[in-house]
Formats: structure tokens, C-alpha cells, sequence
């Protein structure tokens, strides 16, 4: 098979395409013949080298992925090859609870094929919702846990979504507002405003353009507002913090504008902010953060596709954030050369 592997870390162009091994499966594995892959920022991080994961190279990445099933193992019940499916992105392996992530811990779905273990998979209604699960699992998943386990948005509060046109940023509006939350939306240019509008935003503005501090007092009439859901970090994290009312709380699970950030140690306690970390979803929360995007109650826009062999284009366009929503890498339609219909 083919597949898009690094070798080294390094820029984009560290991405080729390539022919490597088709994978091997056991009894109870799934073999999934790739039809599109979800690009998250993740992806960029680990290429680069500065994600803080140790990696066997070479990888590949990716994972969140859909498809037709192309293999079962013989241990395997309830699939048959050709079923429409997608994967958990991640897995909990005993005793220990250790998880495993596709596209970190084992190759992910930048290929032709990709080997899961049965217990990961999950059916799809058709090969239309083939996409749609590729690019909203990790996004979906993120967006459910900080907006409900972690941030426990309810009906009636307000809420900061800043850099909204994100791909996590962007479905955090929708989770936001299934909640019942009113919600205020910063964009880097004005140009995406009317984009994260029609996700259902209720106030958008450029924090470029006008003092966010500012705006959010005026429009929670100097309270500030209940719950701040933050995936970029940085210089404007100082601002995001202070945007939020007394016992606020702020969820963070990015860091792409800035790793390292002041924190006024003293202002955080008098004033009884609690900063959340975002951590790992749980099965559970994988399972129904997907389940409302299939049933069309959350909403992932797909901004751009690019097909596999081409995935460095897809990094460089999500490193220039001039997009609304999530990058989708398709992969080429081609017939298996290894047999993989047969049972193990």
C-alpha cells in the first residue's frame, strides 16, 4: 500500500509518499481501506518535532480516518467488508488504562490502509457519513468535553469562544449553544466574522481590531462572562482570563499561538478563576461527541480538501489559519494488491 510517512522531523516537505508494508492483522483486528483522513494541528506539532510525544520513525499520522471495512479478522463479529466505518482516535489498553492514539502511538489513517483493533470501530449509516466522521471525531470529541465534563456550560451563561474559526474553535460554538449557552466569538480578521455567524455565534469581532477586554465588558455589562473555552494559548491568554466573571472558569487544550504564558498568580486567586486542562476524552465522550455530529445536531464545517499524496500542502494551508473550519485529506481511490478481504 501507500502511505504518507516522515522519516525525520522537519517542514512539511519531510511528508512523501510513499510505498510501505500493507498492515498485518489478527483475530481481533479490523483492516479499514481509508477514504478520508481529519488534519488537526496535532499532526503539525509531531512533523515539526515540538509535540511532546515520543515517536518510533517512521510515522505516520492521522487519527481520525473513515472508510470501507477491507479486513476482519476471524474473531471479529457484527462487520463485513465493505461496511462504511470510522474508528475511535484513541483506545484504552489494560490493565493499566495506558491510552493509545492513532497517528502517535501506532500509524494512523495518512495511508491507503490502517490496521484498528475491533473493539475501536464504529459503524457508520452509509458511505455519506464517510467524511463527515473523518473530519469531526477529534474536533467533536474536544469540543464536547470542554464545553460539558470540564467547562459544564449551562443554559443561560455566556461564554468567550476566542480564534473561532479554528477547527476545534469553530465546533465549540455549536457545542456552546446545544448547551443553551449565549456565545461570544473573536476572529483574527474580520473577513471570517460572517463564517462563525452562521455557526451560530451570537456576537463575533476581530480582536485585531477592537480591545477585547473592552468589548466583553460592555457586552456582559462590566460582569465579565461565565466560562472562557480557549484552544490557542499565548499572548491573548493573559486577556482571556481576565475576561471572566468572579468563580469564572477557563478550558484550555491548545497552545499554537504560544506555549508559555504569564499568569498574575495573585489576580487568579482573589478573583477565584479555575483553569481547566483539557486531557483525554473518554470512550464515552468520543462515542457521543460523534453521535450528535452524525445526527447533524453538531455541526463541523470542512473548509478545504486536498488529496493524501499531497498532505504537505494540507500542513502549510492549516499553518496560515486563513480558513473557517477543518482541512480533510482524501485518499485515492485504488485496488487492494494484498488480499486483505480474506479473514485471518
Amino acid at each position: 500500500m501507500h502511505a504518507t510517512v516522515f522519516h525525520r522531523y522537519g517542514p512539511p516537505d519531510v511528508l512523501t509518499w510513499e510505498e510501505v508494508p500493507d498492515p498485518n492483522y489478527g483475530t481481533d483486528d479490523v483492516v479499514i481501506r481509508v477514504r478520508a483522513c481529519g488534519l488537526n494541528h496535532c499532526d503539525l506539532d509531531s512533523r515539526a518535532g515540538t509535540a511532546r510525544w515520543e515517536f518510533d520513525l517512521p510515522m505516520v499520522l492521522g487519527g481520525e480516518f473513515a472508510g470501507m471495512v477491507a479486513a476482519l479478522g476471524s474473531g471479529v463479529e457484527g462487520l463485513t467488508v465493505g461496511d462504511p466505518v470510522t474508528a475511535l482516535q484513541h483506545y484504552f489498553e489494560p490493565p493499566d488504562g495506558r491510552v493509545v492514539q492513532f497517528g502517535i502511538d501506532r500509524w494512523g489513517g495518512y495511508a491507503e490502509y490502517v490496521c484498528v483493533p475491533a473493539k475501536t470501530v464504529v459503524r457508520l449509516a452509509s458511505s455519506d457519513e464517510v467524511e463527515v466522521a473523518a473530519a469531526s471525531q477529534t474536533v467533536a470529541s474536544t469540543a464536547w468535553r470542554m464545553v460539558t465534563t470540564l467547562g459544564k456550560v449551562s443554559a443561560g451563561e455566556t461564554v468567550l469562544v476566542p480564534s473561532a474559526s479554528g477547527g476545534v474553535a469553530s465546533t465549540l460554538v455549536g457545542a456552546a449553544k446545544l448547551c443553551g449557552a449565549r456565545v461570544i466569538a473573536t476572529v483574527g480578521g474580520a473577513e471570517k466574522a460572517d463564517a462563525v455567524r452562521e455557526l451560530g455565534a451570537d456576537v463575533v469581532f476581530s480582536y485585531q481590531d477592537e480591545p477585547l477586554g473592552d468589548v466583553v465588558q460592555e457586552l456582559t455589562s462590566g460582569r465579565g462572562v461565565d466560562c472562557v473555552l480557549d484552544t490557542v494559548g499565548g499572548d491573548l491568554f493573559k486577556e482571556h482570563l481576565h475576561a471572566l466573571r468572579h468563580d469564572g472558569r477557563l478550558v484550555t487544550c491548545g497552545a499554537h499561538a504560544g506555549e508559555i504564558v504569564d499568569l498574575d498568580i495573585v489576580r487568579l486567586f482573589q478573583h477565584g478563576h479555575r483553569i481547566l486542562g483539557f486531557g483525554f476524552p473518554s470512550e464515552a465522550e468520543l462515542r457521543e461527541a460523534l453521535s450528535q455530529v452524525l445526527a447533524g445536531r453538531l455541526t463541523v464545517p470542512i473548509a478545504a480538501r486536498y488529496p493524501l499524496p499531497e498532505a504537505s500542502c494540507a500542513h502549510v494551508a492549516l499553518a496560515e489559519r486563513t480558513h473557517v473550519g477543518k482541512l480533510v485529506l482524501t485518499v485515492p481511490q485504488v485496488e487492494s494488491t494484498n488480499g486483505t478481504e480474506r479473514a485471518a
